[in-house]
């Protein structure tokens, strides 16, 4: 989901990692570090703190069908995370 008021919001209050599990064959140990299960699907994400606390961890593939997704369903779950000031 590209659009400019979300790539505002995910810019100003979160760090983007980008993690290349190849053909689910590299990097795995990262998804299970974080309890996010790369087999349910991809993209996966998960949300710490400042510190590397884990805050959230999607656990049913929750993005996997990201594409279809509707813009509001991103926006709801990036603000619910946001950093509180």
């Amino acid at each position: 989901m590209h659009t400019p008021e979300l790539a505002r919001l995910i810019a100003r209050d979160f760090v983007v990692v980008k993690i290349d599990v190849g053909v689910f064959n590299k990097n795995l140990d990262v998804g299970k570090e974080y309890g996010v299960p790369i087999s349910k699907g991809i993209p996966a994400m998960a949300v710490l703190d400042p510190h590397g606390k884990l805050l959230y961890a999607q656990s049913q593939g929750q993005f996997a069908n990201a594409r279809q997704m509707p813009y509001q369903d991103f926006r709801e779950f990036f603000e619910k995370w946001k950093p509180k000031r």
